[in-house]
């Protein structure tokens, strides 16, 4: 069954990031080659390292005090966040990252705030 992410939301930590309209996440394997010659021609592989990463996006609000200039700081400091990625209030993907940021201010548009993390550690897929 299709859901529509409209009930979908950033968290650090225990607050929300505010105005965000758009969030994705990237979880990749790395696939390690043990092909031989008993292999029979085929390329066998075994799963290796994981990762995952993404990136948010919305309204720029620069009041949003625990929330996106949270993250500026972050940035600034060098420290990861406590990032959680809900589908909506029970189902979550979360784990600690580091953050980096960008935000346009067209002269014909709204201002926008884009965040890209990058996770470091395990990630903790909730979808129940």
């Amino acid at each position: 069954m299709a859901i529509a992410g409209k009930g979908g939301s950033v968290y650090i930590g225990a607050n929300k990031v505010s105005e965000i309209s758009n969030w994705s996440i990237d979880c990749e394997t790395d696939n390690i080659e043990i092909t031989n010659f008993d292999s029979n021609g085929w390329k066998e592989f075994i799963a290796g390292l994981k990762e995952w990463k993404g990136s948010f996006e919305g309204n720029f609000n620069p009041s949003d005090t625990n929330g996106q200039r949270a993250l500026i700081t972050a940035w600034q400091n060098g420290t990861t966040v406590s990032l959680e990625l809900r589908i909506d209030a029970t189902k979550k993907l979360a784990g600690t990252a580091y953050v980096n940021f960008s935000i346009e201010m067209p002269v014909d548009d709204k201002g926008t705030f884009k965040c890209d993390f990058q996770g470091t550690g395990a990630l903790t897929v909730t979808l129940t």
